[in-house]
């Protein structure tokens, strides 16, 4: 390296110490020649001096500027050696892990199950388990070199305890601690299930706790209510002075009231409970393979219960008419009040009969043109318009019966009715449908079981001679 360049200002001063200090020329002046031709030799003089000193500023800021070249190269220099050596020791680090791998693999290949004289010395032993004859122990070995951090384990069996001992005592330093025997699968397997219910018998006695706790403070706070309760209802009777036996009246009668009413209600529901029942087994009777039949049965039942109330009927108005026709003979008067009120009742109710009268024929009515609209379908369908039929029947005989005892059935409906029934009848093709219809005409035209078990010998005569 070549020194560094000195200081131009140095040189400079130092080129300056030979020579004697030359006045400052002054100005030419005009009385003498010789005074400015000296003065301008002077200034040349000068001029020269100074160049000569620019030139050497020069030369040294070259010279600076080459050794700062320099510098810079050997500074390239010196970062390439260092990236140079830090990769060669990362290669070396490299291949020294890899000899140690090698090593360790070299180690686990010559590994003996039994400990010898070239067993390496252990640091710790860490498990401890009896086997059949044998202990065995696994062994965390002493680091041979104090850089070393690895860690070396490995299994070695062993015949008695004064084995293992014998060989815990190789570790230098502090003797080690031989450690118990560790659990066998089925040892953890019931020390497992022994916790798992030791914690569920906690769990348990921690929820009795919860939940006695809950309801000691539940009853705590029930005991504070009501005593607050009590407190402020004294204090409450004795700032109001209030007749608490008028509350304890009311009370009672408000009691009675309820009961009364939950008694009405079930009362209602046992009702309700028992018109359910009837016509749930009514309900029953018409899905039935022979509802055609106890719907008959039934209508022919309530006609004659109708033919019983017109009887009865008739009977109280022979003796109305006798008690009106004494009474009015004895006394005018009160039998005409008598009379009056006996026609009003007998108006009211001739007016509710004529008013179910017209809402049943509404209802037949409508039926019967439901009943026109479905006419002449599958076997089904027929089945279903004979139920309609009957119901149609049913409906038709109450709207008779209600006016029983009045004024006599409407004829006109009931030979309609029969001629719809006869001319379906002769209109349909169906055999099935002729059936449900025949039993439907002997019902209405009251034939007797004779009548009908002839018609059926004969229908079944009909059917054989037909296959």
């Amino acid at each position: 390296m070549e020194a560094p360049a000195q200081d131009p200002q140095v040189d400079e001063s130092e080129a300056q110490e030979p020579q004697q200090p030359t006045p400052t020329p002054s100005p030419p002046r005009s009385n003498g020649g010789t005074d400015a031709a000296t003065q301008l030799r002077a200034w040349k003089e000068r001029g020269a001096r100074i160049e000569q000193l620019l030139a050497k500023k020069n030369a040294k800021l070259q010279e600076m500027e080459d050794t700062e070249n320099k510098l810079k190269r050997l500074l390239a220099m010196a970062k390439r050696s260092i990236d140079n050596s830090k990769q060669e020791i990362a290669e070396k680090d490299a291949a020294i892990q890899q000899l140690r791998e090698e090593l360790a693999k070299s180690r686990q290949t010559q590994h003996s199950w039994a400990v010898d004289a070239a067993t390496r010395d252990p640091r710790q032993l860490l498990h401890k388990v009896s086997h059949g004859n044998l202990l065995w122990c696994l062994v965390e070995y002493a680091d041979e070199s104090e850089l070393d951090e690895a860690k070396e384990f490995a299994w070695h069996c062993f015949r008695s305890e004064a084995e293992i001992q014998a060989y815990a005592n190789r570790a230098s330093g502090e003797p080690l601690t031989l450690p118990d025997f560790s659990l066998t699968p089925y040892e953890v397997e019931r020390v497992k299930k022994s916790l798992k219910e030791e914690i569920d018998r906690v769990q348990e006695e921690f929820r009795r706790y919860r939940v006695r706790s809950e309801i000691t403070r539940k009853q705590k706070d029930a005991e504070i209510r009501k005593m607050s309760a009590n407190a402020m209802a004294k204090q409450t009777e004795q700032i109001s002075e209030t007749d608490l036996s008028g509350e304890l009246q009311s009370s009672k009668a408000q009691i009675r009231r309820l009961t009364k009413a939950q008694a009405e209600a079930e009362e209602r529901e046992s009702d309700w409970r028992r018109k359910f029942e009837k016509l749930m087994k009514d309900y029953e009777k018409l899905s039935g393979t022979m509802g055609e039949t106890v719907l008959a049965m039934e209508w022919r039942e309530r006609y004659e219960q109708s033919v019983r109330e017109k009887q009865e009927l008739e009977k109280k108005m022979e003796e109305l008419k006798l008690m009106t026709s004494g009474a009015f003979g004895n006394s005018t008067d009160s039998g005409n009040g008598d009379l009056q009120s006996l026609r009003q009742v007998f108006a009211q109710y001739r007016k509710r009969a004529l008013n179910a009268v017209e809402q049943k024929e509404k209802e037949l009515n409508d039926m019967q043109a439901h009943y026109h609209e479905n006419g002449g379908g599958s076997s089904n369908a027929s089945r279903t318009n004979s139920f309609k039929e009957v119901r149609v029947r049913r409906m038709s005989m109450e709207s008779n019966s209600s006016l029983s005892g009045f004024e006599t059935p409407n004829a006109t409906k009931t030979n309609e009715y029969l001629k719809n029934i006869v001319y379906k009848y002769m209109a349909s093709d169906q055999d099935e449908a002729k059936e449900h219809m025949e039993k439907a005409i002997a019902t209405v035209l009251n034939f007797t079981p004779a009548e009908v078990a002839s018609i059926q010998e004969k229908r079944k005569q009909q059917q054989g001679w037909f296959w």
